[in-house]
């Protein structure tokens, strides 16, 4: 890890995503259960609380008067089942969809489709006892510890003040007794509740920074990354001279169609088609420099087309006109006066284009 000191890229983000790995702390869910149990007894839940509390105080004031057998246990298992279930079922359900909601906001609606492939390892005891004694998993325990000792002090500090309402409740009636013992427990486990949800966000927070130190790069990860998004930079430069080739040659292609090629006199070559039948103005159909002005050249003498030395015109054109555009307005009668003279030299001039409406 010494020389993974670089950000991970988003692809390699990405790529852990669709593995399904990503920042999440399990204690937040089992937080969020601890907290909404209190009140979702009192809320939606009140309805079971309350006919648990009957039940109790009925069961326990008649226990000396009914006979135990196993009929009589059938039939209170029976009761018990029917009149906790659908109420209970209730409390599960929204404990389930609140877990559900945190789960999908730590992962952001992560949904892993590659399959994780059995391992050997994962069931073996000698790899078992390594990863428990690995420096993570001692961290994970050290972490245990500290929770469970956080907890329990709280617990206990809460119990601590209590003991004088603890022994009152032998005072009390039944019914009383279980609703001051519920109201206890209630706010037992709100304060746990609360202390377990700080120490998961702070569980979330380490996971965060454990996962994102874990997907660091080096460098040399890094530039094979961009290799795998943006592909080879040698293939990449061998695409590019292909495409290059092909246009010259397309280009090259277009050469015989021209009606005049206009030098500098060696360095820079400009190909000039133009007819007054279906163009409004001369359009640049070939231009290059050097060897490719050069090749133009010989492939406009191969062909019987006119090669006019003009230098601040050929610069100019090679400068400012792409290949397949038309020759500028201001350039309009430098182009008129060397097409002129080649329509002269062959005798016939070309036909006006026709005036758009």
């Amino acid at each position: 890890m010494s020389d993974k000191t670089e950000a991970p890229t988003p692809r390699r983000l990405e790529e852990a995503r669709e593995e399904g790995r990503v920042a999440r702390s399990i204690e937040l869910n089992s937080a969020a259960a601890l907290l909404l149990g209190p009140y979702l007894l009192t809320g939606p839940g009140k309805s079971l609380f309350q006919w648990v509390n009957n039940y109790l105080v009925t069961t326990i004031s008649s226990i000396s008067t009914k006979e135990i057998t196993a009929f009589a246990l059938h039939d209170m298992f029976v009761e018990i089942a029917l009149g906790v279930l659908p109420k209970l079922g209730l409390i599960l359900v929204i404990i389930l969809l609140v877990g559900a909601v945190i789960t999908l906001a730590q992962t952001k609606f992560l949904w892993s489709t590659k399959r994780k492939k059995f391992d050997m390892k994962k069931v073996n005891p000698i790899e078992g006892f390594k990863r428990i004694f690995s420096g993570q998993g001692l961290m994970e325990l050290a972490k245990a510890i500290l929770k469970l000792g956080v907890i329990g002090w709280v617990a206990y500090s809460f119990l601590k003040g209590q003991v004088s309402q603890l022994a009152w409740l032998g005072n009390v009636d039944l019914r009383s007794g279980i609703q001051s013992f519920s109201d206890l427990a209630s706010a037992l486990a709100t304060r746990v509740g609360t202390t377990y949800l700080i120490i998961a966000i702070a569980d979330y927070a380490y996971q965060k920074y454990r996962f994102t130190k874990s997907m660091k790069m080096s460098k040399q990860e890094i530039k094979e990354d961009f290799k795998r998004s943006e592909g080879d930079p040698f293939m990449r430069g061998r695409i590019r001279a292909q495409q290059r080739a092909m246009a010259r040659n397309r280009m090259m292609s277009n050469v015989p169609k021209a009606t005049v090629v206009i030098t500098n006199p060696t360095h820079i070559a400009i190909a000039i088609e133009y007819n007054g039948t279906n163009m409004s103005a001369p359009k640049v159909l070939a231009k290059g420099a050097n060897l490719m002005a050069q090749r133009i050249v010989d492939l406009a003498r191969e062909h019987n087309i006119p090669v006019v030395q003009n230098i601040p015109l050929a610069r100019t054109i090679f400068k400012t006109v792409e290949v397949e555009q038309q020759i500028p307005p201001d350039l309009y009668i430098a182009v008129a006066e060397i097409l002129a003279y080649i329509y002269r030299h062959k005798g016939h001039l070309p036909r006006p284009a026709k005036a758009q409406a």
